[in-house]
């Protein structure tokens, strides 16, 4: 039904997140995120001045990973294109996050550090985003290689962040009972 409704309509904003992660050395993993966001009309912000549309929000960020823990060494920011010219001094939030562990609460850690007034609302979301490329991009390049399936589910590396994850990842699920048969026929 929604499909039908906007079938025809033209734009009037639009977010754009591209992802991606590279391999470095040592089981290390470069992210890299980048937010756009478009206004595709004429508006009066609220001071009442006339804003064209345009790129609103361009952002780029860059995050070295190590593993074990899994966790951001390096933290680089830009802001290409912002709406005030003050935005760029919220970029002081992204030193904050080298040593952070990507694991359960990362999300909620990262409001902590460059949330709400701390910093910008835009910049913590593309950070936000990029925890999920951050574990499948490491679990890409660690699985190039076929590894040794672990002793059990409690030696699972990534037992931390994938382990209720899910509904596929939750006890019982496909995944976690796929992993322990393979575990068991392995003896």
């Amino acid at each position: 039904m929604l499909e039908e409704l906007i079938k025809n309509k033209d734009k009037i904003h639009t977010r754009d997140i591209s992802l991606a992660t590279y391999p470095h050395k040592n089981g290390q993993v470069i992210v890299h995120g980048i937010l756009k966001d478009k206004r595709h009309i004429t508006i009066f912000d609220v001071t009442g001045q006339k804003r064209h549309p345009g790129v609103i929000h361009h952002m780029d960020v860059k995050l070295l990973i190590a593993p074990d823990p899994l966790r951001i060494i390096e933290a680089e920011a830009s802001m290409p294109q912002v709406p005030m010219k003050e935005c760029p001094e919220t970029l002081d939030t992204i030193e904050g996050l080298k040593g952070l562990e990507i694991r359960s609460g990362f999300s909620g850690r990262l409001r902590e550090l460059m949330g709400g007034p701390r910093g910008c609302t835009h910049l913590c979301h593309l950070v936000t985003v990029m925890g999920q490329e951050i574990v499948h991009g490491w679990l890409t390049q660690k699985r190039k290689d076929n590894p040794e399936l672990p002793k059990n589910v409690e030696s699972l590396t990534e037992a931390g962040f994938l382990v209720d994850s899910c509904r596929m990842w939750v006890k019982g699920g496909p995944k976690l009972e796929g992993l322990i048969k393979a575990i068991e026929n392995q003896k």
